[in-house]
């Protein structure tokens, strides 16, 4: 492909995502529904996307990247923060119950899930090993590393200290505030001067960069976490408008060390977890059955996000940005659950007492008097708080298969391997 068509055809990438990110048309329809699935929304939510446009389900991805960099919070982490010890004891038994009820192949690192990730499927389609956790000593980076931490902020440890965001529920899993991102993008650039790019030129270094895809999970869950319902006089409209302006900055630092292929998460409707609804009032409730105040947030904050990812684009037309819709890929299975083989969405495999939710803050995954289903595959929520292996697979399919990406990923690979549009 030639220079001047390559132009071209990220320019059409960035008008497409454009007008897909800014219209209003309904989503696409659900697979075949339930006798009695929950009822969803009957208004289109603003970041609804009609997906139709992508068939990417039979496409192979071996070999379009072999180095995969990683970022984000606990649903991307392999094992930083496990050891970097910023996890609470009991929090840790949860982590012992998840790989002994592991079905799966084993797994080196430490998931807060019991299984794989929705990176993990990422490395499987790529035919790549699984991305090692950057703070695991002995291992082998050449295709790439996994930064994210569990229970990262977009914001600054220092910004939560000042306005004493600090939420109790959150303080049962970690030990203090957790890092920041700021923290995975030190260890992105150390990691580069001391690793990946040590002794070769500058100019080198940012070509490696350019040939490999850069996975940035969910960005700004735990700043709503430590934010919503604490009490605090600091609004969420200028967190969400700080938060994202982080994730610009953050994929700025990111494009000036080479980076060319970036797939963003949004959150998911965080409001549907155990934990949320566990802690909110039975009355606030959306057509989804989820908290929805808190979804409310999140919906608002994806909507923010995708229109600073529109306008990054454009600046940024060398590259190719892909948003990885996460919230219309959980509401999608949601309200399709047993057709994915769910028939647990909002009870918690691991826990305690039992309910619609299986959940207790006093009594939490690994907590002494809890304990593990017999079958996970069946169930949404792994802990309360995070997902199962099942639901990341399903998530990973819809993703990467299934056109939940926009442009879809196929689109990427395409445009990577220089093949016809």
């Amino acid at each position: 492909m030639t220079n001047s068509r390559r132009f071209l055809l990220q320019i059409s990438l960035s008008i497409l995502f454009l007008s897909l990110s800014l219209s209003s048309a309904h989503e696409k329809p659900p697979p075949p529904q339930d006798t009695n699935p929950p009822q969803p929304s009957t208004t289109t939510p603003p970041n609804d996307i009609n997906y139709s446009f992508s068939a990417s389900a039979n496409y192979s991805y071996n070999g379009a990247f072999s180095k995969v960099f990683a970022f984000g919070d606990s649903f991307t982490d392999t094992g930083n923060a496990y050891l970097l010890g910023g996890l609470k004891s009991s929090f840790m038994g949860s982590l012992l119950n998840a790989f002994k009820s592991l079905n799966s192949s084993q797994l080196s690192g430490n998931r807060q899930c019991n299984g794989r990730l929705v990176v993990d499927f990422l490395c499987d389609s790529l035919s790549i090993p699984y991305l090692p956790p950057y703070k695991q000593s002995k291992v082998n980076f050449s295709n790439g590393a996994n930064f994210a931490i569990a229970g990262a902020t977009s914001l600054s440890s220092d910004f939560f200290t000042r306005t004493k965001n600090n939420h109790n529920n959150l303080n049962l899993l970690w030990k203090g505030i957790p890092s920041s991102f700021q923290t995975q993008l030190d260890w992105f650039q150390k990691f580069l001067q001391d690793t990946e790019c040590k002794g070769k030129p500058e100019s080198a270094c940012k070509a490696d960069m350019e040939n490999a895809l850069f996975w940035i999970g969910g960005m700004g869950r735990a700043d709503y976490a430590r934010t919503f319902g604490t009490g605090s006089t600091f609004k969420i409209p200028r967190l969400k408008e700080l938060t994202v302006a982080h994730i610009s900055k953050f994929l700025q630092t990111l494009t000036e060390k080479g980076a060319k292929y970036i797939v963003v998460q949004g959150l998911p409707p965080v409001g549907c977890c155990p934990l949320e609804l566990f802690l909110s009032k039975a009355s606030d409730r959306d057509q989804m059955g989820c908290a929805s105040t808190i979804n409310s947030i999140i919906m608002a904050h994806n909507e923010l996000l995708q229109k600073m990812l529109v306008d990054f684009q454009k600046k940024h037309s060398q590259c190719t940005i892909v948003y990885a819709d996460y919230w219309n890929a959980f509401k999608t299975i949601l309200a399709n659950h047993k057709k994915y083989n769910f028939v647990e969405p909002f009870k918690a495999c691991c826990g305690s007492g039992g309910g619609p939710f299986n959940f207790n803050t006093n009594s939490m995954c690994g907590a002494f008097g809890t304990s593990a289903c017999k079958d996970p595959s069946r169930f949404i929520s792994w802990d309360g708080i995070h997902f199962t292996e099942a639901m990341h697979r399903q998530l990973a399919d819809l993703f990467l298969n299934q056109g939940f990406c926009k442009p879809s990923f196929d689109i990427m690979i395409k445009v990577k391997l220089g093949l016809k549009m």
